[in-house]
């Protein structure tokens, strides 16, 4: 087994590594969101178009 030493700032630096990511982070659900609403749509299209070739 390998003993290791971590230096003194790790948890601190670990700690503010976390802070900024949900910090960074909260818009990512909203943006989600946003780009699955835009799927639908563009599957809605989709099936109408089909629809419409379907019935021709």
């Amino acid at each position: 087994m390998v003993d290791v030493e971590l230096d003194q700032g790790y948890y601190e630096r670990g700690i503010a590594a976390r802070r900024d990511a949900h910090t960074h982070l909260t818009d990512v659900t909203d943006i989600l969101d946003g780009i699955e609403e835009e799927a639908d749509k563009l599957l809605a299209d989709l099936f109408a178009i089909l629809d419409r070739i379907e019935s021709d």
